[in-house]
């Protein structure tokens, strides 16, 4: 579970940037998760990873 591991490592003044695949959810229905186990880390946009063009300009936003 994600929870565990983000409660099990520090990332105070970290950029997390979550993703996920999924055919039914949202990557926005977890995203309460990182910032309540995380509050010191930057979280960045997160993506539900399910189509090519979509990642690609998620990437370019994120400046990668």
């Amino acid at each position: 579970m994600i929870g565990t591991f983000l409660e099990s490592y520090d990332f105070s003044g970290k950029t997390i940037i979550p993703f996920c695949t999924s055919s039914s959810d949202s990557i926005d229905n977890s995203l309460h998760i990182f910032s309540e186990l995380c509050p010191e880390a930057v979280i960045a946009d997160g993506l539900t990873a399910n189509d090519g063009a979509d990642i690609e300009q998620w990437l370019r936003e994120l400046s990668f």
